[in-house]
């Protein structure tokens, strides 16, 4: 059994720890909740704009857009992973590099010829992808951080440039997306060519359109996959600060439950020594009385 002076040690050690997992448990519980609603006010807007596009791509008579035509030849595949550029939020980060690195072998084996290059979003999958030396392009990080439309239009400008002058002919977002903030789906969508939305986001009802579907479909993708962008950086930056305040709820409720049993181990020792200093007392007074 360790001594007293160790025991104190290590209770003092914990309950440092305690308060500052405690104290970040808070701070990502307030950030947890202005993403939270950041994303909750967009989605309903997201959904209209998803409604309007497959509307109007069923309406047009042909999909001659740039963005929507697949290329004969893939060469260079751009992969758009949405990490965070903080740690301690759990198996956030493992899981969608992980899912990551599972999307990078589907395309070489789908596309054998095609480079392969990496856009991060978050030092932490930067740092990895640097580290194991794969084809990485740095970008703004402070995008993820504090995410507006402004600074999402900025990168997708980038890679809507890159894609319309054919140096990428595919766009692959790979990303966590908010469920609850103990639970997040690591997802992966096909930004460019654009993918024709679900059926379930088309209506039969179609509305009247002027001049007609295509030219304002023409002008309606870049702003859709704007959006499409944006909303993959929103869900992502939910997810983020979910899986924190959980990670720091259980590390402090971790803490508290090692800095009981340190202090139920501690008052054993005291007792087994005041035990033995009493034995001490009433041998060395039974040694004088004889």
């Amino acid at each position: 059994m360790a001594n007293l002076k160790e025991i104190r040690t290590r209770i003092s050690s914990v309950t440092s720890t305690r308060k500052i997992t405690g104290a970040m448990k808070m701070v990502s519980a307030a950030k947890f909740k202005k993403a939270q609603n950041n994303l909750l006010r967009f989605r309903p807007f997201y959904e209209k704009i998803n409604h309007l596009a497959a509307d109007l791509i069923k309406s047009s008579v042909s999909n001659e857009s740039a963005y929507m035509i697949e290329r004969e030849q893939v060469r260079n595949i751009g992969v758009v992973l949405i990490t965070s550029n903080n740690s301690m939020c759990g198996a956030f980060n493992a899981n969608i590099i992980k899912r990551a690195l599972v999307v990078l072998n589907d395309l070489n084996r789908q596309y054998p010829q095609a480079k392969v290059i990496f856009y991060p979003l978050g030092k932490t999958g930067e740092e990895f992808l640097v580290k194991n030396k794969f084809n990485v392009v740095s970008c703004n990080n402070a995008i993820i951080e504090k995410p507006s439309v402004e600074r999402t239009k900025d990168f997708f400008n980038l890679l809507n440039s890159l894609y319309l002058g054919n140096e990428l002919d595919r766009i692959v977002l790979v990303y966590n997306s908010f469920k609850n903030a103990a639970t997040q789906i690591q997802k992966v969508e096909t930004l460019l060519p654009l993918v024709t939305p679900d059926e379930q986001y088309g209506s039969e009802d179609l509305r009247i359109v002027e001049p007609d579907p295509a030219t304002l479909l023409d002008r309606l993708l870049p702003y859709y996959l704007l959006n499409s962008l944006h909303s993959s950086i929103l869900e992502s930056s939910a997810a983020e600060h979910g899986a924190r305040m959980t990670a720091m709820h259980q590390a402090t409720e971790n803490a508290t439950t090692i800095m009981n049993n340190l202090i139920l181990e501690y008052n054993k020792a005291r007792q087994a020594s005041i035990t033995n200093e009493i034995l001490e007392i009433v041998s060395g007074a039974n040694a004088l009385s004889h």
